[in-house]
């Protein structure tokens, strides 16, 4: 089942198995014992951990009572998984780098720090699966998914939805201004989060705000395009920290500044789909969700 609500009545109830169902394929995900390698996994459960914390915010933003351990035990996982995760993806940033600048980087030297990096990843996954770090994520997964049959939920509407995004909306809009006054790896990074967020609430709403579509796929391509930046900030801040490469300190300078220079290329797309996508003001914005609402009220109907 997709990651869409589908019903206009006891919305609460479809939440909470949105959540639930997230987490349990998260846990599902890696407690598999098949051929599939520790970062595919990571890749899966995080994927699924990530839509089952944007639901637990919409119903806390909702007036749901979400404890305070739930909350602070799917933060810890996703920080776990997210390390792993790091290690794998900057991987395939790293050869996305060389073939955006093929000339830039000697044959020999990609292999050298490519090798490195693989090691690396390899080296994190060996301990991950030595200290047991999967199962005991996927049995925090399970031990939340349990709690969640006892969050306190209100009676929750479309529209009450609509505000919430509406909500989501506002912060994004903010956290995108802070971003461009101060250019820092760090403030994109936020603005990632946020942006998220709304569009995982814009996805569950998806279907009962017809219209709504084009603009989901656009924060998804935005998305991406923050997702790339962060993983190339992460890419550089890996390669100085190598104990290895300290003899290839001009080469690591080298993808630094080649890094900093595809930032440039991405940023500026990024800020660009940004601001269209945010030229709403946050009260035009929750006004063009509830005539999308109504106009599929009256579709359906129809």
């Amino acid at each position: 089942m997709s990651f869409e609500l589908r019903q206009r009545k006891h919305i609460e109830d479809e939440l909470r198995k949105i959540a639930r169902r997230q987490l349990h394929r998260a846990s599902e995900a890696l407690k598999q014992t098949d051929a599939r390698t520790v970062r595919t996994r990571v890749h899966e459960a995080r994927t699924s951990v990530k839509k089952a914390r944007a639901v637990t915010r919409t119903l806390r933003e909702a007036g749901a009572d979400v404890p305070r351990k739930d909350r602070r035990r799917l933060r810890k996982v996703s920080r776990q998984l997210s390390g792993l995760r790091d290690s794998a993806a900057i991987v395939d940033t790293f050869d996305r780098l060389r073939r955006r600048y093929p000339k830039r980087l000697p044959e020999h030297t990609y292999g050298l720090l490519r090798r490195t990096l693989i090691e690396a990843r390899e080296r994190q996954e060996r301990r991950a699966r030595r200290d047991g770090v999967l199962d005991r994520v996927a049995n925090r997964f399970d031990k939340t998914r349990a709690d969640a049959r006892r969050w306190t939920i209100p009676v929750l509407d479309l529209p009450a939805l609509i505000d919430v995004a509406t909500v989501s909306y506002r912060r994004s809009r903010r956290a995108m201004k802070h971003a461009r006054e101060l250019r820092l790896s760090a403030t994109l990074h936020g603005w990632r989060k946020e942006l998220k967020t709304l569009w995982y609430q814009l996805r569950l709403v998806k279907p009962l705000t017809r219209g709504a579509a084009p603009v989901v796929g656009a924060l998804k391509r935005l998305e991406r395009e923050l997702g790339e930046d962060h993983n190339l900030v992460v890419l550089a801040a890996t390669l100085r920290a190598c104990e290895e490469l300290k003899a290839m300190s001009a080469e690591v300078r080298r993808i630094d500044a080649l890094a900093a220079r595809m930032r440039e290329g991405l940023r500026k797309r990024a800020f660009a789909l940004g601001i269209r996508l945010h030229r709403r003001m946050p009260g035009d914005f929750r006004s063009w969700l509830r005539r999308l609402a109504k106009e599929s009220v009256l579709q359906a109907a129809a």
